[in-house]
């Protein structure tokens, strides 16, 4: 799986890049990470629980009104709830490719963005955190172990000033069940928001 993962992203990367010339950028800031559950006919989601994301990326335009976006990011990803009288948090550490397809609307100052696309990701690790104490959580296939591996859709928006500076919007749902247990569903939900900087300005 991890081999599939590192040629997906290699094989992104060349084909971005031998189609236009563009920029490196990066990106960084708030996600506001949520899990959906299902169980049986009930469905449910957790309480949002701020974590973060940092993402490297190649923006390659192919026009002045469309560019292709594939990056590799971490993103922590969880949830908080409670259980018991007592509150939880789950941080989900993702190793995650992202593709994004841009429109994009040039100004005198820059160009608003705005599209979506996909993502593929790769948990490194998983904690379970409650009153200032954290618990290691397995990751793996078997029944009490958490899906190492995520996948999911996308948005992305924002303006990126001529100068480099971009602001950004996301959001993210994962469409891969993280629980191993047969009588319960568990999937990532994110919204973000962040600010990075495009080099090699065009």
């Amino acid at each position: 799986m991890k081999r599939i993962f590192l040629s997906i992203a290699l094989l992104l990367s060349i084909g971005a890049y031998a189609q236009a010339q563009s920029g490196f950028g990066i990106r960084g800031g708030l996600n506001l990470a949520q899990e959906f559950s299902r169980t049986d006919d009930m469905t449910a989601i957790t309480k949002i629980a701020p974590h973060y994301h940092l993402t490297a990326y190649y923006d390659a335009q192919i026009k002045p009104t469309f560019s292709i976006q594939p990056g590799l990011s971490l993103e922590r990803k969880g949830g908080a709830y409670e259980d018991g009288g007592r509150k939880y948090t789950d941080k989900f550490l993702y190793l995650q490719l992202p593709v994004n397809f841009l429109g994009r609307i040039p100004t005198r100052k820059g160009d608003f963005f705005i599209g979506g696309g996909f993502y593929l990701a790769y948990g490194i690790s998983a904690k379970l955190s409650s009153g200032g104490v954290s618990v290691d959580l397995e990751m793996g296939e078997q029944e009490n172990q958490i899906k190492p591996f995520d996948a999911g859709l996308g948005t992305l928006a924002g303006f990126r000033l001529n100068n480099g500076l971009v602001f950004h919007l996301a959001s993210a749902a994962g469409f891969v069940n993280m629980s191993n247990q047969s009588q319960s569903k568990f999937f990532n939900r994110t919204s973000s928001i962040g600010i990075g900087y495009e080099f090699n300005k065009r």
